[in-house]
C-alpha cells in the first residue's frame, strides 16, 4: 500500500505538519544542502527534531541526505557524515535514506565526463555500504535525477534512465535499492519528447515511460509531485518541480495511470511516496493536502483502509 508522505527541513520542527502525522500519513526529514553537516550543532539540532517526530509516532519515518556540497564518494568528510545520517535513522525508527548520486558537474564538464566508470566507482561504494549495513532494518534508496538540473546549467547524470541502475540491481544488495522519483522521470521523458520532434529524430523519444516498473522489486520508495516548463542548455528557462499534477507540465493522465501502476505494484508491501510539492508556507501547508486530495480521488476505492482528509 501507498503512504503518502510530506517533506520537512530537518532542522526545523515547525515545519512538521501535526494533522498530517494524526490523519495516519507519513513524514520525510530532508537535510538539503551539505553546508548544514559543517555546524557544529548540527547533530544536536537533528537528533532533537528527529526526537521530537519519534513522539508523535508518525506511520512511516524516511530521511533524505543532502544533495548540493555532499559528495560522499570523493570527500572523506560527507562519508563520514553518511554513515552518521545512517545512525541516527536507525536510533529515531526511520525505515530509510534517499540518496543521489551528488556528482554535479557543468555544462562542459559534462561533455568529456566518463560517465560509465564514475557510475562503476558510485556502484561499487553502495556495494561496500551494503555489506556494513547488512543485518539492520534501514534501506537505502538511490535516486534517479532529472536528465539536466532545474536551470540548465548542470548535470547529475548518473542514474537517470531506469537502465542505468542494472549494474546495481543485478548485485541483488540486501539494503541498498532505489527511490524513484516521478516528477524528475518525468522531466526526462517529456524533454527526450520535445527534443526528437524538434529535431525530427524519433530514436531521440524514450518510448515507455513506464519502463521503471522493471525495477518494482528493488524500489523501496517514491517521489511524486509534477513540474512546469523544460530546460535545456543556454535556454535561460527555469524548470519549476513540486507542482500539483493539476498544474503542471506533464500530461495529468500519465500521472492518474501512474498512480494506477503503482497501487498495483504495491499490494502486498507499505511504500512511501513523497508529495515533493512546493509550500508559501511550509508550517502552514496547502498544496501538499491538495495533492494528497488528488491522490484520493485519483485512487479512490483502491486503498479503502486509509483515512483520508476530505478537503
Amino acid at each position: 500500500m501507498l503512504i503518502p508522505q510530506v517533506p520537512f527541513f530537518g532542522l526545523d520542527s515547525k515545519q512538521v505538519d501535526l494533522k498530517w502525522v494524526e490523519k495516519g500519513y507519513g513524514l520525510e526529514a530532508n537535510i538539503f544542502d551539505g553546508k548544514s553537516l559543517f555546524d557544529n550543532s548540527y547533530t544536536k539540532r537533528f537528533s532533537e527534531v528527529l526526537s521530537f517526530v519519534q513522539t508523535l509516532n508518525p506511520s512511516l519515518l524516511t530521511l533524505h541526505f543532502p544533495t548540493d556540497n555532499a559528495d560522499y564518494l570523493n570527500d572523506e568528510f560527507i562519508k563520514k557524515q553518511l554513515y552518521e545520517f545512517i545512525d541516527l535513522a536507525i536510533k529515531y525508527n526511520a525505515s530509510g535514506i534517499t540518496v543521489h548520486a551528488n556528482q554535479f558537474m557543468n555544462v562542459a564538464e559534462f561533455q568529456n565526463y566518463n560517465l560509465l566508470d564514475n557510475r562503476k566507482r558510485i556502484i561499487e561504494f553502495f556495494n561496500m555500504l551494503d555489506e556494513e549495513i547488512k543485518g539492520t532494518d534501514i534501506w537505502i534508496g538511490v535516486e534517479n535525477l532529472p536528465i539536466i538540473g532545474n536551470l540548465g546549467d548542470d548535470f547529475d547524470p548518473i542514474f537517470i534512465y531506469p537502465e542505468d541502475f542494472t549494474d546495481l540491481v543485478n548485485l541483488e544488495l540486501s539494503n541498498v535499492g532505489i527511490t524513484w522519483d516521478i516528477c524528475h522521470w518525468s522531466i526526462t521523458y517529456l524533454t527526450r519528447l520535445g527534443i526528437s520532434k524538434l529535431l525530427r529524430q524519433e530514436e531521440i523519444e524514450y518510448k515507455d515511460f513506464h519502463k521503471y516498473l522493471s525495477l518494482m522489486e528493488h524500489i523501496k520508495h517514491f517521489h511524486f509531485s509534477s513540474f512546469k516548463h523544460l530546460t535545456i542548455p543556454y535556454s535561460e528557462v527555469r524548470c519549476f518541480e513540486g507542482e500539483n499534477p493539476v498544474d503542471g507540465s506533464i500530461d495529468e493522465s500519465i500521472l492518474h495511470e501512474t498512480l494506477l501502476k503503482l497501487k498495483n505494484n504495491t499490494l502486498d508491501k507499505n511504500i512511501g511516496i513523497v508529495f515533493e510539492v512546493q509550500e508559501t508556507d511550509y508550517t502552514n501547508r496547502k498544496r501538499s493536502w491538495e495533492t494528497l486530495n488528488w491522490f484520493q480521488k485519483n485512487i479512490a476505492g483502491m486503498q479503502t483502509k486509509m483515512n483520508f482528509l476530505e478537503i
